[in-house]
């Protein structure tokens, strides 16, 4: 009787324990959430079907094609301190004036590489990429992928290329549609006879919290306008304590299935310490009481 009050008594000191825990928990993972409520992540975006890991590392994307000439400059920032993330990869790719994507030219995979490109963040987190302003294709609003990867190395030969690492963001960039309409009337982009699909019934754009992934555009020069080019600016939000996970998430597009990549963090080892440290409390308690009636 002694032994099982004793047990009783125990268990219940430890659900108060595991509440209160909690509690606290809860309390400061708020309190970190209002501190970083300007930080918080940019939204996942599945990768698509022209992605193509052997990216160069390189500046200017452009190669032979013509278009608005674009620049986009990147901001990579940590959302566990709101702090810039250097030597962070980069990694983008999208189609160009007439809606393809190099390397996918045909159903048999090219050696072309327009308009694909990697650059390393400086000391502010920063990357700038040189390019055209993306095409389209048909039942896709206008948008450049991109990934954010760590951890992987340059190698040399006669040109750069960032291997291996892991990815702790895939997204999309989008477009205002009010810019991409002024550039689809003109060459070489008017020649696009798809039909252009807007980001309000673009599937990704909409279910996928695109509005969070729009660049800011300028003119390169406001008195030119279109024909001198666009600047893009874009803030990139990551976790740069996430380790690689992989959830499959098949998506119907236009004669395509596209596998999702995403990435959470690793709370394994922190479960288990926390079980282990309950566990602990309860032999102590359990033995405690017993050594009260003895």
């Amino acid at each position: 009787m002694y032994f099982f009050n004793s047990v009783t008594t125990a268990l219940m000191l430890l659900s108060i324990f595991i509440t209160i825990s909690s509690s606290t928990k809860q309390h400061s993972l708020l309190k970190k959430r209002a501190v970083v409520s300007g930080c918080t992540l940019t939204p996942e975006i599945e990768e698509g079907p022209y992605y193509y890991n052997g990216s160069l590392v390189r500046q200017n994307l452009t190669e032979l094609q013509n278009g608005i000439p674009f620049t986009l400059i990147v901001y990579v920032i940590d959302t566990d301190n709101c702090s810039a993330i250097i030597n962070a990869a980069v990694d983008l790719w999208y189609c160009n004036a007439a809606g393809v994507y190099s390397h996918f030219e045909t159903s048999t995979v090219s050696t072309t590489t327009y308009l694909r490109g990697i650059q390393i963040t400086n000391s502010n987190g920063q990357v700038v990429f040189n390019g055209i302003y993306p095409g389209y294709y048909s039942g896709r609003a206008t948008h450049i992928h991109v990934k954010v990867r760590f951890g992987g190395t340059q190698t040399s030969d006669s040109s750069i290329y960032y291997w291996g690492g892991h990815t702790s963001h895939t997204g999309q960039i989008f477009f205002n549609d009010s810019y991409t309409a002024l550039v689809q009337a003109v060459t070489p982009y008017s020649s696009n006879t798809a039909t252009r699909t807007l980001n309000s019934v673009d599937r990704v754009y909409t279910q996928q919290d695109g509005v969070n992934s729009l660049v800011q555009l300028s003119y390169v020069n406001q008195e030119q306008g279109i024909s001198a080019g666009l600047i893009g600016t874009v803030t990139v939000k990551v976790d740069s304590t996430v380790s690689d996970s992989t959830s499959t998430n098949t998506t119907a597009s236009t004669n395509v299935s596209t596998t999702v990549t995403t990435t959470t963090k690793s709370k394994s080892s922190t479960l288990t310490c926390i079980t282990m440290l309950q566990i602990l409390v309860l032999l102590y308690l359990l033995s405690f009481f017993d050594l009260i009636e003895l």
